[in-house]
């Protein structure tokens, strides 16, 4: 969907204003065209996290110039809309305070630093480039370490345990589509394969027609469709990225080095051990008998 069907849909579709609008991470599809949507809504705020904007801001400018060169300054705007950071995990809506849409932040999915929403008073995930719609093929290129690939699945797991009445997933072909677990099993699906029948292998153990054609025949009829391209484009860009004398894709940030701990990447998953916060403060006698049960890790 570009730009333009997206500015027409929300403005026949409701007639309240846009108040703001959110970038999930930093892959250039999810803020390249942001300047042009924007100008539709000279009054909306335009957010990320820190970690997402700077992430941005680090490679925009390279970004807008490769994506240009291939779809045209026409489609691309020539300087990209660097949002604002936003320092908050939730957010209200006029006349809705006490329903606040929270903001899970900083987790794994087909990149870094992923940014989801959750609407409790619906039990509504959007899911943003963790989950990937069932039609599609996802984007795994950044995948340069099995850390990410058991981070995406972590978070996956932990958004299916949530119990969504409903999950909107980052890419889909219709939103016709979407359900509770549809599209998070696909996605859980995908990854994991890819996991254990490309990324155990090893980079140039097959060669990018070998892991397009192995993935195509586990996942079959998802590059035909519809007339976009955009899931054969993605399955061609895994096949190349991990496929033997493949085209690689450039990252700005150092993924293989600075990614590689599930301890670090997942670190809000706080784990049961033999000794915690209670064993410290019992012999400094700052407890008192009615109040432990409120402090244990």
């Amino acid at each position: 969907m570009n730009t333009y069907a997206v500015v027409y849909g929300l403005k026949n579709t409701t007639d309240k204003p846009l108040l703001a609008a959110f970038t999930t991470h930093n892959h250039p599809d999810h803020y390249l065209s942001g300047k042009t949507f924007l100008q539709h809504f000279p009054e909306a705020k335009h957010y990320a996290t820190p970690e997402t904007v700077q992430g941005i801001q680090n490679e925009a400018l390279n970004k807008t110039e490769f994506w240009s060169a291939a779809y045209g300054p026409d489609i691309i705007a020539p300087v990209p809309a660097i949002p604002t950071a936003y320092n908050f995990s939730f957010f209200t809506l006029p006349g809705d305070e006490k329903c606040p849409i929270e903001i899970l932040e900083n987790v794994g999915g087909d990149t870094i630093d992923l940014s989801t929403f959750w609407i409790p008073s619906t039990k509504t995930r959007i899911a943003g480039d963790v989950v990937y719609g069932h039609q599609m093929h996802a984007w795994l290129a950044d995948l340069l370490t099995p850390a990410l690939t058991e981070s995406w699945l972590t978070t996956l797991d932990f958004i299916g345990g949530l119990k969504p009445n409903l999950v909107i997933p980052g890419h889909a072909l219709s939103a016709d589509t979407f359900s509770a677990v549809t599209d998070v099993d696909h996605t859980r699906d995908y990854v994991s394969f890819f996991q254990k029948n490309v990324e155990a292998k090893g980079t140039d153990f097959y060669t990018p027609q070998e892991i397009s054609n192995t993935i195509e025949d586990a996942f079959p009829g998802l590059t035909n469709l519809t007339s976009s391209t955009t899931s054969a484009t993605l399955l061609n860009i895994t096949s190349e990225n991990f496929g033997r004398g493949g085209q690689r894709q450039v990252h700005y940030f150092d993924l293989t080095n600075m990614y590689n701990d599930t301890d670090i990447l997942d670190g809000w998953r706080l784990q049961w051990c033999c000794h915690t916060l209670l064993d410290d403060l019992i012999p400094l006698g700052l407890y008192h008998a009615d109040e432990w049960m409120d402090s244990v890790i």
